[in-house]
């Protein structure tokens, strides 16, 4: 009797098993307007902050993901966001944001120097200098406006790049490249490595 029930329980075990597992097969995928509106929650935007959006399907090794584009315009520049988002769950696999024009008559002359532009990109993604190791900093002319390109790197797992405006020491842009494998790790390791021997950082 005890051998009946045990079979059973496990018989209504496994029925109950495959059947939430087809349930979760056969669930609907999230809609191109839904990816849209994940995109912009995660950039913190709402679709009327935004000059254009659009969301294509795409397929990666066989995976159905949304390709989201969309503008932003601020009173310093035009910010463009690319995203990927899985349509099985609306997760994010991917996410880039870039500066497409600086409004120059906006950002206003002037230098903040050096040493606060770096203190500005460390502060970006929330760092200290103690925390990280410099790796460039570079002024340079992004649409006529003076720029200062800063990277730098959190162990030898993540760099980060940052574009901060030299006249206000705004972050205009930033990106976080995360080292995917051992030979990404060893690559960011020399980068560093030659940074500190070479350029002083």
């Amino acid at each position: 009797m005890k051998k009946n029930f045990k079979k059973l329980s496990s018989l209504a075990l496994s029925l109950l098993l495959i059947f939430s597992l087809s349930l979760s097969a056969f669930a609907a995928d999230v809609s191109a307007e839904q990816a849209k509106a994940i995109a912009l929650a995660d950039a913190g935007y709402k679709q009327a902050d935004v000059a254009y959006i659009r969301a294509g399907v795409d397929y990666d090794n066989g995976v159905k993901e949304y390709d989201v584009e969309f503008l932003v315009k601020n009173a310093d520049a035009y910010l463009e966001y690319d995203y990927e988002v899985r349509a099985a769950d609306g997760k994010i696999l991917s996410k880039d944001r870039d500066v497409e024009k600086i409004n120059a008559s906006a950002v206003g002359s002037g230098d903040i120097g050096k040493d606060a532009a770096v203190e500005a990109a460390y502060a970006a993604f929330g760092f200290s200098a103690a925390e990280v190791k410099l790796i460039k900093v570079q002024k340079d002319r992004d649409d006529g406006v003076v720029v200062y390109e800063v990277e730098y790197a959190k162990g030898y797992d993540c760099k980060y790049s940052v574009e901060v405006l030299a006249a206000s020491g705004k972050v205009i842009d930033k990106e976080r490249d995360v080292s995917r494998n051992f030979f990404d790790k060893v690559e960011l390791f020399f980068e560093v490595l030659f940074a500190q021997l070479f350029l002083g950082r």
